[in-house]
Formats: structure tokens, C-alpha cells, sequence
């Protein structure tokens, strides 16, 4: 897949960091926004109203397999502290959230981001670019989206090549989100490659809001279904994804659950 890697270093000048607006619980080392799907959008308009002075920044959208992650990948340690919101993408994290009494949080869907995101900033102009999924599905997924929300500007939409880029290839990249006037950056890639890829790109997209939502594109295009919304309220949309794919997910989950449920308690006793 798409690699993430475009410069050594960002400019001098850039800076990372959460939005200091919105509170956050750290669980494993990440820190986790204390937000909802509102407080998201809020948080966006602000980060916007700076216009082009505002250094590019990105949404990460999380689930338990991110943060078991990040316990093993630095790089990936590294995108969640730089973002400047970390969603609980997953029901569970907002569990946690709440167990350990943060009530402002709610699960903050990347799937469902996507026509908040478009419909919320039509009044304003926001202007979108789709960049990743497979052949064709960035550009469905725009068309989808304007269909959703009319009046929605479209900066443009890409599929990313199924290989690192090179460095030019990521300036001239950087040069079209730039040149097309793009505001919010839909990035279709697996996790954790679109957390690395919006690391390693957005400090050279001043005024450029990253979103991370992965599936999100097939889902939004009809390419994969998603899980019915009672097992989505109850936590359960893992479940789903492994009754639909259970050789691929079956050794993952083997794996992350008991890992997160020893995270999770981990920092109830107050250890991480």
C-alpha cells in the first residue's frame, strides 16, 4: 500500500498539537478526545476560522486495534499524540470514556463523519478533496457525497498508487491538495497507514484538515456493508466484521481483544 514517507522532517516552523479546547483521557499512551460527533465539527470550524495560517493537522478515529497498536509502533504512538483530535471510533473506547467519568464523550464514527463533515460546512464553502480507496471509489465517493449534501465543493478526488510514493510524487501531491484549495482531506487507507501517511504530509498542507476514515469509502459507496445499527449501538460491529471475514480477522481479534481488555484495566488501577 501507500507509504507515508514524502520528506525527512517537517518545516521548522510546525507544530503539533491536540486541540486545546477539548479535554482528553490518556488510555495506553494515547490520548483520547473527549469529544462527540458536535464537538468534533466545533473543533474543525475553529481550527478552519485561522484560514491558510493554521498549520495542516489531521483526525485520527479510533478503535481498540489502534490503540493495541500503538502499544507496539512508535510512528503510530507518535501520529496519535501529533493529531489534533483523537475519536472514539469505537463504542468501546467511549465505554472506557465514561467508566472513568468523562461524560462529553461519544462514539465519534469515521463512517458517519464523512456527510456530517460535508453538510456542515456548506454554508461556509468547505472545500473537500477525496484522496485513497481503490480504483474509481475516491470519485464515487464525492459524487456521493454531493449527492448527499447539494451545494458541496468538490477540490477534487484521487485513488493513491498501490506503492510508497516517492518524494516527488508526494511534492507534486502536496501541490495539487494546495493548489485545488483544500480544507478537509478524506483519506481512504487502511489503519495504521492513514494515521502515518497524514503525520508525514500534513505539515507541508497549511490550512489542510486530514480525516482518517478508511472504510468509510467503501461503506459510503455501498462496496461493503456496514453492521446493522443495533449491533453498531450495543459495541458489536466488530462481531459483524468477523462473521463477514472471519479468516482474516479471527487471528486479529485473538489478539487485540484481551490485549485492550488488559490495557483498559491497566489504567483503571492507575498503572499506565
Amino acid at each position: 500500500m501507500t507509504g507515508p514517507i514524502a520528506r525527512s522532517s517537517p518545516p521548522s516552523s510546525y507544530a503539533w498539537g491536540h486541540d486545546p479546547d477539548v479535554p482528553h483521557f490518556n488510555l495506553g499512551g494515547v490520548p483520547i478526545s473527549i469529544t462527540d460527533m458536535n464537538g468534533l465539527v466545533s473543533a474543525i470550524r475553529r481550527r478552519l476560522a485561522r484560514r491558510s495560517a493554521a498549520p495542516g493537522t489531521f483526525v485520527v478515529f479510533r478503535d481498540a486495534h489502534g490503540i493495541v497498536r500503538a502499544q507496539d509502533e512508535p510512528s503510530v504512538k507518535a501520529a496519535h499524540d501529533a493529531a489534533l483530535l483523537v475519536c472514539a471510533d469505537g463504542r468501546p473506547l467511549a465505554w472506557v470514556g465514561w467508566l472513568r467519568g468523562h461524560r462529553g464523550i461519544d462514539q465519534v464514527p469515521g463512517i458517519e463523519s464523512v456527510e456530517v463533515v460535508c453538510r456542515a460546512g456548506l454554508e461556509a464553502g468547505w472545500r473537500h478533496f477525496f484522496l485513497g480507496g481503490g480504483p474509481g471509489v475516491a470519485e464515487r465517493l464525492a459524487a456521493e457525497m454531493r449527492d448527499r449534501a447539494p451545494g458541496l465543493i468538490i477540490a477534487g478526488a484521487e485513488t493513491l498508487p498501490y506503492r510508497p510514493l516517492t518524494e516527488p510524487e508526494s511534492q507534486d501531491l502536496h501541490q495539487r491538495l494546495l493548489s485545488a484549495g483544500t480544507q478537509i482531506l478524506w483519506i481512504g487507507l487502511s489503519t495504521p497507514k492513514q494515521e502515518l501517511f497524514l503525520h508525514t504530509h500534513t505539515p507541508f498542507l497549511p490550512g489542510v484538515i486530514g480525516m482518517g476514515v478508511g472504510a468509510a469509502f467503501d461503506v459510503n459507496t455501498g462496496a461493503i456493508a456496514r453492521a446493522p445499527r443495533m449491533m453498531t449501538r450495543w459495541g458489536l460491529e466488530w462481531l459483524y466484521r468477523l462473521i463477514r471475514e472471519p479468516r482474516r480477522l479471527r487471528s486479529r481479534y485473538a489478539q487485540v481483544v484481551p490485549r485492550f481488555l488488559a490495557i483498559v484495566a491497566f489504567n483503571r488501577a492507575g498503572r499506565d
